[in-house]
């Protein structure tokens, strides 16, 4: 009994330990109930809440040194025999890894059905299928190649499947339709990597003559890939793709399918068919773990796109409840997708915070899609709050490739490194990026600000082609989505790339019913500069853009809002007519601060009245004490006090 539980290394049941003296071929000499007890008496067993457990980690130690490492390996495969018989894979899988590479037949074919049960990790399900080896005969040899590639591909562990199934490749030991398989498998691999190198190996897969379930499943696999990115022929693979699995389904080809669907109508901007299709796919028919992962993040990411928030923070939250049944690469997934869905809301310091303690795990634990938009949500949000200087240093070891598709990877980060307020030095990852909007929408489509931004950056640049042509995709987005949102993202870059200050009025007002409140703040200041609009329209524009900035953590947004409302209030202070007092210069918003102040409020209470940042009414106050031509407090108090009563 003792070492039954040396053995499992964990709080052990009555029953456990049941079932372990029952199969170990020795008849007990008292019952079981009267051993445990003695047991505990004699300071060799603690009953715990949890379990049995030894007394100390030396007694395990002594215990297990009584027994030699081949009766401990079959010790190991009895415990896992009896925790799979009562429904616990997982613990019965990681006993049977410590009984590996030399337990029995009838335990390798065990391990082979615990490696496909949903409870057991992709990493326990990788190193067990490692440990056992691979069969020799080919076909038994090929199937434990997919399921291992597979787990090692969900527990992060990129670099491992890759180089098994290039061995697998180079050894040329199978059959051409048997190449296909290895193939298709490194085109999957590849795809969240180098989708260029995903969709030559899935081309050279097809060119292997597969039989008709294998070519079926190979085009459903590409056609996902190409309309993901925005592939030309994205919709003649589709054709293929559905035709083919008409004639020969395959577990989990009507899903991949569904996708690939969504995938090319989020990249043309049809937002609500996509969410169609993604909500009618059978989340129960896939036959991977993989599919039904990408399947619900397919599913956040449209909420989030359609401005359903609180849907998309809902479906996040089951998500990452359930992370660990996917495996570590889902992780840094999740939580990209979590980073986004906070930037479009304005959660800055939360958005920066999980994707900086997501940056910081393994390298291999981290697909380049997934860290780069980390990244970008780390520097979007250092720009936000005015810290230019460490959001470029942060990029200086950066070296972008925007070209597509592999580029795609990077559209996140240029639309973050857009609202450097020099944007010309980035200009190269700037351009490419509005240029693979041409491809495809889904990756711009997530953050609503991101679009202006662009314009605006490519505006600065001096490149109205391009900032029209983004306009125009966004346009499309508004018609075919039909939502508030997108209909106030289009009417800003309609304003932005025309002047016309009426689009920019229509945007705020279609933004301000939304939780989007970055888009908003940029719809103000935008608003604020546009040369059309009247001075004191543009200065509670400005106003507004402030402290909606400030009330997001955004004091960069802040500063540039307050800097746009001096210029405005100095501009028509020089070309307004003199007036009788120094008060008349103040601006409405600095009038209400003096007024406070003036009245023996502090700092502090100002902001807290008038729902600004303390930021916002420090500037206003040296705002005031350079137009009345005082140094302090008392001095304000007495221009007040002496100013026009009518004022």
């Amino acid at each position: 009994m003792l070492l039954a539980v040396a053995v499992a290394d964990a709080p052990c049941d009555g029953w456990f330990l049941d079932q372990m003296l029952a199969r170990s071929g020795h008849e007990p000499v008292r019952p079981l109930d009267a051993t445990v007890a003695a047991l505990i008496a004699a300071d060799l067993l603690v009953d715990t809440p949890v379990g049995l457990r030894l007394a100390s980690p030396e007694l395990r130690d002594a215990v297990l040194g009584s027994v030699t490492p081949s009766e401990r390996r079959a010790l190991h495969e009895t415990v896992a025999v009896v925790l799979a018989e009562a429904g616990h894979p997982a613990q019965a899988a990681g006993q049977m890894l410590r009984a590996m590479p030399l337990a029995s037949a009838a335990a390798r074919t065990a391990a082979a059905r615990l490696v496909t049960e949903p409870a057991v990790s992709p990493t326990l399900a990788a190193d067990l299928l490692l440990a056992g080896g691979a069969p020799d005969e080919p076909a038994a040899r090929l199937d434990w190649l997919i399921a291992t590639a597979d787990n090692l591909f969900l527990a992060a562990r990129l670099t491992e499947a890759l180089a098994l199934l290039h061995d697998e490749v180079t050894a040329d030991r199978y059959a051409p339709h048997q190449r296909a398989v290895v193939l298709d498998r490194m085109g999957a691999c590849y795809a969240s990597q180098r989708p260029s190198l995903s969709m030559a190996y899935l081309q050279r897969a097809l060119e292997q003559h597969p039989d008709a379930a294998c070519r079926s499943w190979v085009l459903t696999m590409l056609a996902e890939v190409a309309a993901r990115y925005g592939h030309r022929d994205a919709g003649r693979l589709l054709v293929e793709a559905e035709r083919a699995q008409a004639t020969a389904p395959t577990a989990g080809g009507a899903v991949q399918v569904a996708m690939a669907r969504a995938a090319g109508a989020t990249g043309s901007g049809h937002l609500p068919r996509a969410g169609r299709i993604l909500r009618e796919a059978d989340a129960a028919e896939p036959a991977a773990r993989s599919q039904l992962l990408f399947l619900r993040v397919d599913r956040i990411a449209n909420d989030i796109s359609r401005g359903h928030f609180a849907e998309a923070r809902t479906a996040l939250d089951a998500l990452t409840t359930e992370i660990d049944t996917f495996g570590l690469a889902a992780r840094p997934l999740v939580t990209a997708l979590d980073c986004v869905a906070r930037l479009a809301v304005g959660e800055f310091s939360e958005a920066e915070a999980r994707a900086r303690l997501a940056l910081k795990g393994p390298g291999d634990a981290r697909l380049d899609g997934a860290r780069l938009s980390l990244l970008a949500t780390v520097v979007e949000v250092l720009l936000h709050r005015g810290e230019v200087t460490v959001a470029r240093a942060l990029l200086a070891s950066e070296q972008p490739a925007p070209h597509w598709p592999d580029g795609m990877q990077w559209y996140r980060l240029g639309c973050a490194v857009a609202g450097d307020p020099e944007p010309q030095r980035h200009g190269a990852l700037i351009r490419a990026t509005i240029d693979m909007t041409g491809r495809s929408l889904a990756q711009l489509l997530l953050v609503p600000h991101g679009g202006p931004r662009l314009v605006r950056a490519a505006l600065a640049l001096g490149d109205a082609p391009r900032a029209q042509a983004l306009a125009n995709h966004l346009k499309r987005v508004a018609v075919r989505t039909n939502d508030r949102l997108w209909r106030g993202v289009a009417h800003h870059v309609d304003g932005l790339t025309t002047g016309d200050p009426g689009a920019l009025r229509t945007a705020v007002a279609r933004l301000r019913t939304t939780s989007a409140r970055p888009a908003l703040a940029d719809a103000l200041l935008d608003l604020a500069r546009s040369p059309g609009v009247p001075a004191p329209e543009a200065l509670a524009a400005s106003e507004s853009c402030a402290a909606l900035s400030a009330r997001l953590g955004a004091s960069g947004d802040e500063d540039q809002a307050l800097r746009v409302n001096r210029a405005i209030s100095d501009r028509d202070l020089n070309r307004a007519p003199a007036r009788s007092g120094g008060v008349d210069a103040l601006t409405p918003a600095e009038a209400r601060v003096a007024e406070l102040l003036a009245r023996g409020a502090t700092k502090q209470q100002a902001a807290s009245e008038l729902f600004l940042s303390f930021h916002t009414v420090d500037t206003h106050l040296r705002a005031i004490y350079g137009k009345l031509g005082v140094r302090s407090r008392v001095a304000l108090a007495r221009a007040w006090d002496a100013r026009d009563p009518g004022v």
